[in-house]
């Protein structure tokens, strides 16, 4: 009997570390950008009381339009999805087509008289109203006469109610209580910097009306516009035009908040390709009645966290179920609407059944297929199912939806005979013929720096094979979100069978995000501070491309924390130069003037990383570590990883 209490506790422990997603709090007065690594874009953001709100895109995923809450700005949780399902067209019951690339997005959220709003857009069924008394619902849904694209609701101090709305070209119009036009649409904007200005929202600070909105694409930046009238005319400025260690990746469109001890911040995205976008927290400071976001014109990685009057423990958002509930975790979202007929939690106590509810040639128009965000900088899914009463035809298994998609799954091919196969991108690239199980388990390890997933099968849940090749994930507009985890079951033939998936568990990085590990390889782009060095695009040997730091002479790159468990006398810096007297100098805490060691690398070593040694100074326990780079003909050196070890 205490064997098997103990074993209990020992699995309830190891499974501990797969239920949470990585944090951003450094659990040292500071965080770590960006604050949720996941996808969840277009963020507005508010504050009530205490307690701040913010609500992103989820387009065709339902349960969707997220509302989430934190009390510190870093550390979040899920308060509840505004909208249960969509039902203004068939569509999005994948039903005469599907909605990807389309449905809710650019939310705008606000708090006024005692009640909450949120307003979004659809491209095809128009602008949409959901309000209620309570963060946690319930929100009623309302159409709006008229739609609004990215769209910023604004409550005056006056009692007249706006919205600030367009894209390249923006327009105010008045509106009543119910949102519903009581104006035609003013035109306030039409002179823009480049094509594409949106993502509007508007404030009224020291009696100034602001539009905070956003140059989109790739490339993104932030502006500011602002007016004494709210009618204008508008002088415009960039706040913020930065990529954040992430080359092209600019930082943009989020929402500016002050908090209850007068700071003032922005959580404005990032687009990181695979992964999605990312909500990142920036600082801003008032320069001429002017918010400048970021800090020296930088949108800081690491940071201290917001003055909020007290400190606030880390929360982490869920990852993995059990499904011993009767409700799925807020992780979860249907891709389109789900056919609640199809799915249950109690048919079978314990596990998740999903019957086929539709026939279907692919993944993407499989209906009752369960998904949830990937989690930087990797996130490993592993999903059990019992497969005993599939139906001729039926194909189940995990997933990864985006385009392209890829999974590894079990095909129900004739009378029980079973295949497992891995498809990638429509087509199958492996199988396994014959296979005699009933309980199989499926993961796929997913790195969201290099954008590349892998699929493995056990039949055991210990001991994993690989089966098919690498997905490489895209960011396609296709589809317009991240990509995710996908659990599912669809028919081929005919509907009727069913599989029980026991349980979802997903692994991602854990605790301090600015904690490295000395012994592991550091990447040189996961600075906390870099001073004249910057990320660029660099090619490899197989003119393959690779995220370095360009450091030119006399910049610096920091790390404020490299945990050393285990003595260290080596130092290690895999890095390249084409300039002259190429040096980098390793400092350790806040001694920036005797560097503990100095690598030279060669004169003429190009573009071609190597690795560099260097003996160091015993070093133990936690340091800041900085490197700083010198040349004597201006020229730059291109730092890739480093790493310290206790043998040469």
């Amino acid at each position: 009997m205490k064997k098997t209490i103990f074993l209990t506790l020992l699995l309830a422990s190891f499974w501990s570390s797969y239920c949470r997603a990585q944090q951003s709090d450094n659990e040292d007065g500071t965080f770590t950008n960006p604050i949720i690594w996941s996808d969840f874009p277009d963020n507005d953001v508010i504050r009530v009381g205490d307690t701040y709100y913010m609500v992103c895109t989820t387009m065709y995923f339902f349960p969707g339009v997220p509302v989430l809450k934190s009390k510190d700005l870093v550390n979040w949780q899920y308060v509840t999805n505004a909208v249960k399902s969509f039902k203004q067209d068939p569509a999005y019951d994948m039903s005469g087509g599907t909605r990807y690339g389309h449905g809710q997005w650019a939310s705008s959220i606000r708090y006024h008289d005692g009640k909450f709003y949120i307003l979004f857009l659809t491209l095809d069924e128009g602008g949409f109203l959901c309000t209620a008394d309570r963060a946690e619902g319930p929100w009623k849904l309302q159409k709006l006469p008229k739609a609004f694209y990215d769209s910023g609701l604004f409550f005056d101090d006056d009692g007249r109610n706006y919205v600030v709305s367009g894209f390249s070209k923006l327009s105010l119009t008045e509106v009543d209580k119910n949102i519903a036009p009581v104006s035609k649409d003013s035109v306030i904007v039409s002179k823009v910097l480049r094509k594409g200005l949106e993502g509007s929202h508007m404030y009224k600070i020291n009696e100034y009306y602001y539009i905070y909105a956003t140059y989109g694409g790739g490339d993104g930046f932030q502006v500011c516009l602002r007016s004494r009238s709210i009618y204008g005319p508008y002088e415009e400025k960039i706040v913020l035009r930065d990529d954040m260690n992430q080359p092209g990746k600019g930082v943009h469109q989020g929402a500016l908040i002050e908090t209850q001890k007068g700071e003032w911040w922005s959580v404005i995205f990032q687009d990181r390709d695979g992964v999605g976008r990312v909500p990142t927290l920036q600082p801003v400071t008032w320069t001429d009645n002017w918010p400048i976001v970021g800090e020296n014109g930088r949108a800081v990685v690491t940071y201290r966290k917001p003055n909020v009057g007290k400190k606030w423990p880390v929360e982490i958002l869920p990852t993995s179920d059990e499904f011993n509930t009767d409700s799925l975790g807020g992780q979860w979202a249907w891709n389109h609407n789900p056919d609640d007929n199809s799915w249950s939690l109690t048919s079978r106590k314990g596990y998740l059944r999903l019957s086929t509810a539709n026939v279907a040639k692919d993944l993407t128009l499989a209906r009752n297929t369960l998904t949830q965000r990937l989690f930087g900088p990797f996130s490993v899914g592993t999903a059990a199912f019992d497969i005993a009463h599939m139906q001729t035809g039926d194909i189940a298994g995990l997933g990864v939806l985006q385009l392209p998609y890829a999974f590894i799954g079990v095909k129900a091919s004739g009378p029980n005979k079973k295949t497992l196969l891995m498809v990638n991108n429509g087509k199958v690239v492996d199988s396994i013929p014959s296979v005699n199980a009933t309980q199989l388990y499926f993961r796929s390890s997913v790195n969201t720096t290099s954008d590349k997933a892998t699929f493995y099968y056990s039949f055991d849940n210990k001991k994993f094979h690989r089966l098919g090749d690498t997905l490489y994930m895209k960011f396609d507009l296709k589809m317009f979100t991240g990509n995710r985890f996908a659990i599912f079951n669809y028919a081929t033939r005919h509907t009727g069978g069913y599989v029980d998936c026991n349980w979802f568990r997903m692994r991602t990085r854990k605790g301090p995000p600015n904690l490295f590990n000395a012994q592991t390889a550091v990447e040189a782009r996961y600075y906390d501070e870099a001073l004249l060095a910057k990320t660029i695009m660099a090619k490899g040997p197989a003119n393959d491309k690779k995220v370095v730091v360009e450091a030119p002479n006399g910049s610096t790159v920091t790390f404020n924390r490299v945990s050393f468990s285990r003595e260290c006398r080596y130092w290690k810096l895999k890095a390249s130069s084409q300039a002259a007297g190429a040096t980098v100098g390793l400092f350790v805490d806040d001694d920036l003037e005797t560097p503990l060691a100095v690598i030279t690398i060669p004169s003429g070593a190009g573009n071609q990383a190597d690795t560099y040694t260097a003996a160091i100074k015993p070093l133990a326990g936690i340091h800041k570590i900085t490197l700083r780079s010198t040349t004597s003909d201006n020229g730059s050196i291109l730092i890739d990883k480093l790493s310290f070890s206790s043998a040469k």
